[in-house]
């Protein structure tokens, strides 16, 4: 089913994120196959989210429950990538309610009593999101852009393989070759 609910309170849950950002071919046929330098960078003027195949059925249930919600209490993990998981499909469903955040770091009766006692705004958390979608959007214009352009640079120079380079990947991966 893929909520719960009694009297007017419905509970469901996110399962992770359940959209991501679109591939660059969703930005124009010039970024599909094959790859080309010329085209780079793929910088989107107005940023696409699509809903993951594997979550599909449960992106189903949160859009309908949205549908006829006067209030929603965010109560994802109290952290920036919560705040994203919530927020992005409230965006994208287009969501226009009030909106409030159960702000719950611990799981303790006492815990949960009090962030229960004390629901916050959703406009306190708001710049959690804001910084969350920023980082999202800086990883995928450093892993797309890059690991295409040295994708199509080793092809040019023999290499078949695909290049990933990612923000937070590449960095690791140079620390643990200098290490070695």
């Amino acid at each position: 089913q893929g909520f719960i609910s009694g009297g007017n309170i419905t509970v469901t849950w996110a399962i992770g994120h359940l959209l991501e950002q679109a591939g660059p071919d969703a930005y124009g046929e010039q970024y599909g196959n094959p790859w080309k330098a010329e085209v780079l960078p793929i910088i989107p003027e107005s940023w696409q989210m699509v809903v993951k195949s594997q979550t599909k059925a449960q992106f189903s249930v949160i859009s309908n429950l949205l549908k006829t919600a006067s209030d929603v209490i965010i109560a994802t993990d109290a952290d920036r990538e919560g705040e994203v998981i919530a927020r992005e499909l409230l965006e994208y469903c287009r969501y226009k309610g009030n909106v409030r955040r159960l702000w719950l770091s611990a799981l303790d009766e006492t815990s949960v009593r009090n962030a229960l006692a004390n629901i916050l705004p959703g406009e306190k958390t708001e710049k959690l999101y804001d910084a969350g979608k920023g980082r999202s959007r800086a990883d995928w214009l450093i892993g797309m852009n890059l690991t295409r352009l040295y994708t199509v640079k080793a092809r040019d120079a023999g290499i078949s393989e695909v290049l990933s380079i990612g923000r937070v990947q590449t960095p690791t991966l140079a620390i643990v070759v200098n290490r070695d």
